[in-house]
């Protein structure tokens, strides 16, 4: 059933209901789709209560497929959108919105995308580059040097590398950014472990995942860097990877706080029988963040104000809070792999500083 202010099913009939509308992938990325739907519905069942109600919609493939979803579920009477994961979803979903009084919180790593009433619920490249720099400089590496594929992500890497060197009185002494398959990233490590003789680094940041993360440590290794001498580092892209391979123990690598996550993950698995995916936190922290301002049906309780909190709020990935310009900030650690296990060296804090603008 539809009302004037929107859908009412049956069963919530009478209800002061919240309606979070679902811009989720399905048909374009079904397994990641399907693993933040199912945390949307696990975040309910833990925070939500009776009045909330989910309303799912395919975000489709580009900017034009997450618009015209965008409008629906505004017709449908959603109070905030959750999703998309894509850049140009995001984008989308944002324009067709824009002035309804209806938050967007996406998923897009893309800070660009973000801005007044759109926020991601993401995990911020350059703000993970500048943690890790921040901490390698404090620890005395001024040398460093980069591996990364040439797609998107790998360039964002290092243009952050760049300014957060200039920020903190590192030089970056080389750059290989390869084709994104194992045998061009090994190819990369090997020209790049030739390199390093002629002009040596304390570090090499790898902003790479999976069997070429791996492929790079083993042909580094092969290739003559010493792991104790060269100090092996990456982002959260080496989150639940690097400790499978041992060529990356002792190295370091920036993550939000991993102990905190253990729990969701644990929660997830138990629910559904698989593991989630990567991204699926980020809906739990979505739907359960809606559902805290939300309280007994008060659809008035998702605002900017309260979605803008500088104290910020606690999730499956720790600390978070979103700016004014719809940017995340994260509490963010330091994590040191060691054989099949991980340590912190660094724990992400507690609580937030000064207020972001």
């Amino acid at each position: 059933m539809e009302t004037s202010q929107g859908v009412v099913p049956p069963f919530m009939q009478g209800r002061q209901i919240v309606r979070v509308g679902l811009l989720l992938p399905f048909s374009s990325d079904p397994r990641n789709a399907n693993a933040l739907y199912n945390a949307a519905e696990l975040a309910l069942f833990d925070h939500g209560d009776q009045n909330t109600l989910l309303i799912p919609r395919d975000a489709g493939a580009d900017e034009a497929s997450a618009s015209a979803a965008a409008r629906a579920l505004a017709s449908d009477g959603a109070d905030v959108i959750v999703g998309p994961v894509l850049r140009d979803g995001v984008q989308g979903a944002g324009e067709a919105v824009r002035g309804r009084n209806i938050p967007v919180i996406g998923f897009s790593s893309d800070r660009t995308v973000a801005s007044d009433g759109v926020y991601l619920m993401s995990f911020q490249l350059e703000d993970e580059v500048a943690r890790l720099v921040s901490y390698a400089a404090g620890r005395g590496i001024h040398t460093i040097a980069l591996l990364a594929p040439s797609i998107e992500y790998g360039q964002r890497v290092q243009q952050a590398l760049q300014q957060q060197a200039r920020l903190n009185g590192v030089t970056i002494v080389a750059a290989q950014l390869y084709n994104a398959n194992d045998a061009e990233a090994a190819a990369a490590a090997t020209a790049m472990a030739a390199q390093l003789r002629a002009s040596p680094a304390q570090a090499i940041v790898i902003a790479d995942n999976g069997t070429r993360l791996r492929s790079i440590g083993t042909a580094l290794v092969r290739a003559g860097v010493d792991q104790h001498q060269v100090r092996f580092m990456g982002t959260s892209a080496w989150a639940g990877d690097a400790q499978q391979e041992p060529t990356l123990a002792g190295g370091w690598y920036v993550s939000s706080d991993p102990t905190v996550r253990t729990g969701f993950e644990a929660r997830y698995t138990e629910m559904f029988g698989v593991s989630p995916t990567r991204l699926a936190s980020l809906s739990y922290d979505a739907v359960s963040l809606v559902s805290y301002l939300s309280r007994n049906g008060n659809r008035a309780g998702v605002n900017r104000g309260a979605i803008e909190n500088p104290e910020g709020f606690g999730g499956a990935d720790g600390l978070y809070r979103f700016s004014a310009d719809g940017a995340i900030q994260r509490g963010l650690a330091i994590i040191e792999v060691r054989a099949n296990d991980i340590g912190i060296l660094d724990p992400a804090p507690q609580r937030f500083g000064a207020a972001r603008g």
